[in-house]
């Protein structure tokens, strides 16, 4: 019992006195905790945006307290389900089945409110609200089946250009619901179900039922009452889920990237920690402490600092993700079918998360430091090349998975990681024949603390490569994209209509002034359980010659004959489709069969699709959404000479007239969404980049105060010094953005030959901005001679304080 009690005095002392060193050193340990908190908040800022799309069910959207397990949904191609559905599921037995009704109304100013009615009962027992206080706009407090709960983020939609409340655009004399705004009702303005019907004039239709506590019995019979009629759906089984998959890969993937940088950050100030605390330990070894009190003490607190940065990191990823889940979720609506908005909660499996990365990363920090590992420092670095030499040469022949394209640009990081510092200190050890004194002391200067700097010039290189290689895709991708778009998007307007009009088709067709017209159908459904697409946009192949094939060749008849149809690049390389295979399209209990023929560019798209001719897409008897109209116009005719037409003659909204460059622009905007957020993470990592390049240069440069001092004493001038750290810190960052580019290249490479194919389904072809890049580099060089002119200027300034 003596012996525990003194050795935990030991450890108390130690720990003491550790936290006494970083009272004495108070940047080392904010420097420790930034890196780690920076890294871990870019990690769990997506992790948390991936969890709660996974888990988006689970939060009800008829207020209920119950998770919900599944979901009635209309039919495949349906909007809605019959509400007396409802009423049968409730007569039989099932009362943990919620209804609920969604739509959208428009305000007289053009303005959209999206609404949800659910249960009155259970929104009259729901405490947020039960506020007796009046709101803003002085409505009545208590409740009615006509009130509109609508969230205090959407009051500008609600008030007109006079400040006035705005009325919605109602039908058949309905009457104006009460309006009653409140604070955390979210994207959903709420009100009863009934009164939403009436609003919506629904007629007693239902937008989905959200079901809780199914049994497996229980999923059996309701799926035998609701047959022909509804689907049932796995709450964690959604089509969303199987589509997002490769976009919050490739976040995850970027994030960890952000995470990997950040730890070099912090590995420069432990190791910078470790070379400060090396007299204290051995003066606590002379005083008596043990060795294992002393590796005990440091555990504890390496363990404290983690958890603390994991704290810190994952309020940060709150932030972060917060700020990023509205591009998130243009994003996921817009491409992969997200039917319900991310909302962000505190998730203490972030913390978790952060604090096993950091203490993994710690540990491996530690490795490195030990006397065992750096008197092999040789053997480990042959040994990790070629394992890499081999790894890489393996993965660019037999690369097929998400995680193999991803394991190859790691590759590529570590071989550049372990070659560059090498080079540099091959290159700065040449025996140069120098003359003049200062540029003797600037090369014997360089030789002595190019090791000081490694971990500086890692970080950058993988940062800078990283944001080259991200820009070639992205810039790659735009190019394509446009491209794709400018021969696809061929017509000259685009009409939109939920309904096809046959004699309005007719007319159109045979005035002087058209030269093709088209039309765009579309039946959701599956192939092989994966979610897919099948579309027509005439009766004949000459409305689908705007489709470029991957093969190259014009479409032609041939296409389309023996039951013949256009699969998308997806289906070929995602989903392992190929020419004469027989697709199964599946809608409900309905099943549509054509053979593959060749296969088209699809950007954008995630899932599976499908081009058949119009007239076998009708004799399926598929549920069909008809999108509307493309026009192409005769050169002697204008487009906003025809739009006018179609307003004027033809009755037709404004609104749906999409001129060719509206519509382009629309499309475009849609796809530049799904690169906001990794443009986003690539600023974040560069910023972690170019902060421990000033942090590693800053503390080199006050080692070598001392040694400026002595120089400037000598004789030397501050114009001399400062040319010769500028030539130093300038030097060693050109020399590392010079071996960033090549890294930025081969992951570019990699990014579209392997990662975009396997995880997307897209072959993008190389683009390069030179104006981004070179911006990029001269960046890094402005900070680096930054860091160096701020030293020289301290040192002038002392010289002021001592004359």
């Amino acid at each position: 019992m003596v012996v525990l009690t003194s050795f935990t005095n030991e450890i108390k002392i130690i720990l003491t006195t550790h936290i006494a060193f970083y009272r004495r050193h108070p940047w080392l340990m904010a420097l420790f905790i930034l890196g780690f908190s920076l890294g871990s908040a870019l990690l769990t800022a997506i992790s948390g945006l991936n969890q709660e799309a996974k888990t988006r069910y689970q939060h009800s959207s008829a207020l209920i307290n119950n998770p919900v397990t599944h979901l009635i949904k209309p039919l495949t191609g349906k909007q809605t389900i019959d509400g007396n559905l409802w009423i049968n599921l409730r007569q039989q037995g099932f009362i943990n089945a919620q209804p609920v009704l969604r739509g959208r109304l428009k305000t007289n100013d053009d303005k959209t409110l999206a609404i949800q009615g659910v249960d009155t009962l259970l929104w009259l027992n729901n405490p947020q609200y039960k506020q007796p206080n009046e709101n803003d706009n002085k409505t009545p407090s208590h409740f009615s089946l006509s009130t509109l709960l609508v969230d205090s983020q959407f009051a500008g939609r609600l008030q007109t250009k006079t400040g006035s409340q705005a009325q919605f655009v109602l039908k058949n004399g309905q009457v104006q619901p009460d309006i009653r705004l409140m604070d955390n009702v979210g994207l959903w303005a709420i009100t009863d179900i009934a009164h939403a019907d009436y609003l919506l004039e629904a007629k007693g239709q239902l937008s989905f039922i959200e079901l809780s506590h199914v049994t497996e019995l229980q999923v059996v019979q309701i799926k035998q009452l609701i047959a022909g009629k509804a689907q049932l759906i796995d709450a964690e089984q959604q089509s969303f889920d199987v589509l997002s998959q490769a976009f919050f890969f490739n976040l995850t993937a970027l994030a960890m990237l952000g995470y990997i940088v950040a730890v070099f950050l912090s590995f420069n100030a432990i190791k910078l920690t470790l070379t400060a605390r090396q007299k204290l330990i051995k003066q606590m070894q002379l005083l008596g402490c043990t060795k294992l009190s002393i590796q005990l003490s440091l555990s504890i607190e390496l363990i404290i600092v983690s958890l603390c940065t994991a704290l810190i990191g994952t309020l940060g990823g709150y932030f972060i993700a917060n700020g990023l889940v509205l591009d998130v979720n243009r994003t996921l609506v817009g491409l992969y079918q997200l039917d319900k908005a991310l909302v962000i909660h505190w998730q203490w499996t972030n913390v978790l998360l952060g604090f096993a990365l950091n203490i993994s990363a710690l540990a491996v920090i530690l490795l490195t430091q030990a006397k065992q590992v750096a008197s092999k420092v040789q053997l480990i670095f042959y040994a990790l090349l070629a394992s890499t030499s081999v790894g890489l040469i393996w993965l660019l022949n037999y690369a097929t998975n998400e995680y193999q394209a991803l394991l190859l640009c790691f590759t590529l990081l570590v071989l550049f990681i372990l070659l560059v510092p090498k080079a540099l200190s091959g290159l700065v050890a040449l025996p140069f024949t120098l003359s003049n004194p200062l540029a003797q002391w600037l090369h014997a200067d360089t030789r002595f603390h190019i090791k000081d700097l490694h971990i500086a010039i890692i970080a950058i290189l993988v940062a800078l490569g990283s944001a080259i290689g991200m820009q070639i895709m992205v810039k790659s991708f735009s190019t394509t994209l446009n491209a794709h778009l400018e021969k696809q998007l061929s017509a000259d307007i685009y009409l939109r209509s939920d309904k096809i009009d046959h004699n309005l088709r007719q007319t159109l067709s045979h005035l002087p002034e058209v030269a093709q017209l088209s039309i765009y159908m579309k039946s959701e459904g599956k192939v092989n359980n994966v979610p897919a697409k099948l579309s027509s946009f005439g009766e004949n192949f000459e409305h689908y010659l705007q489709i470029s094939l991957t093969s190259g060749s014009p479409i032609s008849d041939k296409n389309f004959m023996d039951k013949g149809c256009l699969a998308n690049e997806q289906s070929k390389i995602k989903f392992g489709s190929s020419i004469g295979d027989v697709a199964v399209f599946e809608q409900n209990s309905m099943h549509f069969n054509c053979r593959i023929t060749g296969f088209f560019y699809d950007y954008g798209n995630p899932s599976m699709s499908l081009l058949t001719l119009e007239k076998r897409q009708r004799a399926a008897a598929l549920n069909t959404e008809f999108v509307g109209y493309s026009i192409r116009l005769n050169s002697s005719s204008t487009v906003a000479a025809f739009s006018e037409r179609l307003v004027n003659e033809f009755k037709q909204d404004s609104t749906l007239i999409l001129p060719n460059k509206r519509f382009k622009q629309i499309a475009n905007a849609l796809f530049d969404d799904t690169f906001v957020v990794t443009k986003a993470l690539n600023g974040f990592i560069l910023a972690i980049a170019l902060l421990s390049l000033c942090t590693s240069l800053l503390s080199l440069s006050v080692n070598q105060l001392k040694q400026l001092t002595i120089l400037r004493n000598l004789g030397v001038t501050q114009q001399q010094l400062l040319t010769m750290k500028l030539l130093q810190t300038g030097g060693i960052v050109l020399f590392t953005a010079l071996f960033a580019i090549p890294l930025g290249f081969a992951l570019g490479f990699a990014l579209l030959k392997f990662v975009m194919p396997i995880a997307f389904g897209w072959t993008i072809h190389f683009s390069l901005d030179l104006t981004s890049l070179f911006i990029m580099c001269l960046t890094l060089v402005g900070v680096s001679v930054l860091c160096a002119y701020l030293p020289i200027r301290k040192l002038t300034n002392l010289e002021a304080k001592e004359s």
